[in-house]
């Protein structure tokens, strides 16, 4: 008897490990897949960042004086300005490689049609490819 109850019980054992071993591998690889979309989330925002190469021109206090210009290499989209604590929605204007445009162009094809006087110590925010730019 003492045989039998020592085979039933390495058996139950071995029934105990097998039976925790499929949930714990069911969650370190859900572990793993979260983070590995989430580090590669994390890096394609790094590079659109690292990618977008924009700055401000300013040549006259009105918007229209006020230019956007992508030095980069890959196309910029804007999708919200905000002045003087203003938020203006974009309706993703796409400025190209070397291409400068003026603010009051990329706020006028939104249908804003406004052209203010922005003192030159005001911030301007861009919001392009996702990413917030600050310019005073």
């Amino acid at each position: 008897m003492k045989a039998i109850s020592s085979i039933f019980s390495s058996l139950i054992v071995t029934l105990i490990t097998i039976s925790l071993a499929v949930p714990l591998f069911v969650y370190f690889s859900n572990l793993y897949n979260n983070t590995q979309s989430q580090v590669s989330s994390s890096y394609n925002a790094l590079q659109d960042a690292i990618d977008t190469q924009i700055t401000l021109i300013r040549v006259s206090n009105n918007l229209s004086g006020i230019f956007v210009y992508n030095y980069g290499q890959y196309n910029v989209t804007i999708s919200k300005i905000i002045i003087y604590n203003v938020t203006y929605n974009i309706n993703n204007f796409v400025v190209e490689p070397l291409q400068i445009v003026s603010i009051y162009t990329i706020l006028n094809a939104s249908g804003y049609h406004i052209n203010i006087v922005v003192s030159k110590d005001t911030t301007i925010v861009l919001l392009a490819n996702n990413n917030y730019y600050y310019f005073t």
